[in-house]
């Protein structure tokens, strides 16, 4: 686990939520068409989401959110692509291919922001087949390119995973979003539909 993973997540606060649904929307654009990933809900919500958090995103998805930002920050390329690959060897079977698939279609939709030559070289490696191109991977990228903060970029991906897996914007801030601090945004609630109008 790398070291990033150590470190405790800032939740936004309640008010900070459309800034969540902003930044996911910077983030991934076609996130309206976005499928299941690496979050699959299947039987009771509570114990999907649980199995999840535990067994992939606190494991992993998590550390390479998080050092991908460290490593753009930096200027680190070679840094990225190992991460990608660690993220790779470490999502096995259907979530990893998700993942690619996933990260693969983004990447394949956008350029990257003008005068960006980071995102542009991962970009080409990515459609080049020289790196998996994991969806957490660009996620992370993209939200350094607009300066989102570590807590921001988290929440931002969570709404992806629970918006692909079919959650509804409350679901979403319980289940997924509200776990990452002990200040829980339980009561707060936000419209994921709002993403897909630019709201």
């Amino acid at each position: 686990m790398s070291e990033a993973a150590t470190k405790p997540v800032e939740v936004p606060d309640d008010g900070d939520m459309d800034l969540v649904v902003r930044a996911a929307s910077l983030c991934n654009p076609f996130l309206d068409g976005l499928g299941e990933v690496t979050l699959l809900v299947r039987g009771s919500l509570v114990t999907s989401v649980m199995n999840w958090n535990e067994s992939l995103y606190q494991r992993f998805l998590l550390a390479a959110l998080r050092d991908v930002q460290i490593h753009a920050a930096a200027g680190g390329s070679f840094e990225i692509a190992a991460v990608d690959c660690r993220l790779d060897a470490e999502l096995r079977g259907s979530a990893g291919s998700r993942s690619r698939d996933a990260g693969k279609r983004l990447v394949s939709g956008l350029l990257a922001p003008r005068g960006d030559r980071m995102i542009e070289r991962y970009r080409c490696a990515v459609l080049a087949g020289d790196s998996p191109g994991h969806l957490a991977v660009i996620h992370a990228l993209r939200a350094s390119v607009f300066h989102l903060s570590p807590g921001i970029t988290a929440a931002s991906y969570l709404l992806q995973e629970g918006t692909g897996a079919g959650l509804n914007g409350r679901e979403i801030t319980r289940y997924l979003i509200a776990p990452l601090s002990a200040s829980a945004i339980c009561g707060g609630s936000f419209s994921v539909e709002g993403v897909a109008a630019g709201s």
